[in-house]
């Protein structure tokens, strides 16, 4: 019993002599007789200048607890005037009790108005390297155990007018958090507490985002193990990029776990959802919602995985799952995306797209595709692609191989596509052809941006009215240098091959086209290109040709080149030539009108020539045609830019068709040599036979005959004949 006595007496006394000395401390210890002496030890340990412009205020009993402000800690040297960190009123306290037990109970650390001013200089130099040099503890020293920081307790953290700035000199950028506001509950390593906080975030180029947060957090601080639950964030995006008010986004996650020792965090629950608003869209934005079943990032093995990714845009879903991998260094993430059927006519218009009017009010109501997705900081591809759009589908690859160039990369292999029910329907000008077509701007700028290049194969398609099965084209464009080749397709029982080239550096784009069509049926080629019958036969085209210009007028009023063309086996609908002979021929021997009695057309067994093109007049020498009783052949000149044709070519009767109710009396044609004129619009030419260079003919061929029966006759009376 004495021992416990004494015990108590001894532990009363030694309370007793703490009191004492905690109540001779605060009556006759001020703590601003030592200011000069904190200053000058900061500056020796620092080597910055430390400031304590306040009183410094010390209590001891029950919390050894000081209070100072304002106080500031300058910068390091050749980073300016402005202190490093500089502050208004602080206050913080450690209770005095329990640190007779060992145990750290700090009470609610108070700042106001704290500033933190971060540089980096020209030079790749920064402000506060030299603080983590100066407080670095000695390597060699054995690491012993300390557990200090898991029975530490904080009764909380208080901080209003906060801010923190970055400034990197080498680029000119500069960020900041500014009116930071920041609470939280007593806190203990392993205790959750709760926590709220609040900023302003500023980037150099206008960027704002005023955010506010809270959360329960757990905090391991010896295992650097942080559990957050039920976490939300609200901010608001702010700028010239974003509409009045700023946009407003919330983020909310169920649980994230963050591994600091292992570099291991996990994230569950993550929802993002905002109203998009911008000029153009619906008045209430666009609805988008992102949701992330989980998240994992091994941070030491550079890896991510999502799982159950879903992103909702106005009703537009896309879902599917992504890896990542050198996610701290160089970020590939790799994946599944799907976008689930919609159609394109119901969601375009919540984005505030008006749907075109198309001459097939059907098409655009099926959209959907699947792809795998690779995806760095510089480039985005999607490989294994299938798009369907109504009853077309896409299959290949696509990409952006540099979104800084904009490099569009692609192989893509489409089924079937009626490219002209996507086009603006026809007006009734179109057909009649009563109205010129306004001419077509070449897109020049557009062209001159245009880096890309791929192949498409196509296995049918409908261009301009125009039929192709097994269409390849390739394409290569950069700088303004745009070329397809290969450029291949089948057509109306025949063959297409191309190379196309533009220039578009300059204002006025230069296309120099080379391309051939073998064994091609002409009339519904025609037909098609250019609404018109008159014309039909199997046969090749050939075209060397260039042009410049800004739009499709100019075009063609610059078109030069060369071009060659066979036809066999056709007919020039529209005009009979040889029933027009018989009608010159009547009319010159002043008889009857023969009586027409077959259809309207000019059968031939070949058609062919050869051609020169300057300014958009097509120039022929070599015409030729060749019929069952005629062979034509001569000159012809079309006109494109006036869409007219003129010709001047001869028939010579090769015999008298039997079966002709005249043709006995017409036998006096036979070898006869008949001028014959094609002119008029290209559209609707009038083919005819000379009837004044006929007559002129026969005139020149009787004053022929009259002088050389007048020479025979001299010369046989010269020579005493009879």
């Amino acid at each position: 019993m004495r021992i416990w006595k004494g015990l108590a007496i001894a532990a009363g006394a030694l309370v007793g002599l703490v009191v004492v000395a905690v109540v001779g401390v605060t009556l006759f210890v001020d703590p601003n007789d030592y200011k000069d002496d904190i200053e000058r030890l900061a500056e020796q340990q620092t080597g910055r200048q430390l400031i304590l412009d306040g009183d410094l205020r010390l209590s001891v009993f029950p919390w050894i607890a000081i209070e100072f402000g304002p106080a500031s800690l300058g910068d390091a040297p050749g980073f300016g005037d402005e202190p490093f960190l500089a502050l208004n009123q602080a206050r913080l306290g450690i209770r005095f009790w329990p640190l007779l037990t060992g145990r750290v109970e700090i009470g609610t650390v108070r700042l106001d108005g704290v500033t933190v001013r971060l540089v980096t200089d020209a030079q790749g130099r920064n402000n506060w390297d030299d603080l983590s040099a100066s407080g670095k503890s000695d390597e060699s020293a054995p690491a012993t155990p300390d557990d200090t920081l898991s029975t530490a307790s904080l009764a909380g953290l208080e901080i209003e007018n906060g801010a923190v700035s970055y400034e990197d000199r080498r680029d000119g950028s500069r960020t900041a958090l500014r009116e930071i506001r920041l609470t939280t509950g007593a806190f203990a390593s392993g205790t959750p507490f709760d926590l709220a906080a609040g900023f302003l975030y500023e980037q150099s180029g206008g960027l704002q985002v005023r955010t506010e947060l809270a959360a329960t957090v757990t905090a391991d601080l010896v295992a650097s193990l942080y559990v957050v639950d039920a976490s939300e964030i609200k901010a608001t995006l702010l700028g010239k990029d974003y509409p009045e008010g700023g946009l407003p986004v919330t983020v909310s996650l169920a649980k994230a776990t963050l591994d600091v020792a292992n570099k291991r965090h996990a994230f569950a629950d993550l929802k993002v959802d905002l109203a998009y608003r911008a000029e153009g869209l619906p008045a209430d934005g666009v609805p988008i919602a992102l949701r992330v079943a989980s998240a994992q990032a091994d941070l030491g093995q550079q890896t991510l995985a999502l799982a159950g990714f879903d992103l909702d845009a106005a009703g537009a879903k896309v879902t599917g799952q992504l890896a990542g991998k050198e996610i701290v260094d160089a970020l590939q993430l790799t994946g599944q995306l799907t976008f689930a059927p919609l159609s394109l006519r119901d969601w375009l218009p919540k984005l505030g797209v008006a749907i075109p009017v198309t001459r097939d009010p059907e098409v655009l109501k099926r959209f959907a595709f699947t792809a795998s997705v690779d995806l760095t900081p510089k480039s985005v591809e999607l490989q294994d692609l299938e798009l369907k759009l109504d009853d077309t589908t896409v299959k290949g690859t696509f990409g952006l191989a540099d979104f800084d160039a904009q490099a569009v990369r692609f192989a893509l292999d489409v089924d079937r596509i009626d490219a002209d029910r996507y086009l603006a329907p026809e007006k009734p000008e179109d057909k009649s052809g009563s109205a010129a077509a306004a001419p077509v701007e070449i897109p020049v700028e557009m062209l001159r941006k245009l880096n890309a290049r791929g192949t498409l194969t196509v296995g049918e398609a409908v261009l301009s009215g125009i039929k192709f099965t097994r269409l390849r084209l390739g394409l290569a464009a950069r700088d303004g240098d745009v070329r397809l080749n290969p450029a291949e397709a089948s057509l109306y029982g025949g063959q297409y091959r191309g190379d196309v080239a533009i220039a578009a550096r300059n204002d006025a784009a230069r296309i120099t086209l080379d391309q051939r069509l073998t064994n091609v049926d002409f009339a519904p080629l025609f037909k098609e290109l250019f609404d018109t019958t008159r014309l039909s036969g199997k046969g090749s085209f050939a075209s060397k040709l260039t042009a410049n210009g800004g739009d499709s007028a100019a075009l063609l009023r610059t078109l030069g080149g060369a071009i060659d063309f066979a036809v066999n086996d056709g007919a020039l609908e529209g005009a009979d030539l040889w029933y027009e002979i018989r009608r010159a021929r009547a009319l010159l021997k002043r008889q009857a009108i023969p009586v027409r009695t077959g259809p309207e057309r000019t059968d031939f067994t070949a058609l062919k020539g050869s051609a020169t093109v300057a300014d958009g007049v097509v120039t022929s020498n070599d015409l030729t045609m060749a019929m069952q009783y005629l062979r034509v052949a001569g000159k012809a000149t079309i006109d494109l830019p006036k869409s007219t044709i003129d010709s001047r070519l001869e028939a010579t009767v090769l015999r008298i068709p039997a079966e002709g109710t005249d043709a006995a009396g017409m036998q006096e044609l036979v070898n006869a040599r008949i001028p014959v004129r094609i002119t008029g619009p290209l559209a609707s030419p009038k083919a005819l036979p000379d009837i004044e260079g006929l007559i002129k003919e026969q005139v020149k061929e009787k004053v022929q005959e009259k002088i050389r029966d007048t020479i025979q006759d001299r010369l046989r009376r010269a020579l005493g004949g009879r």
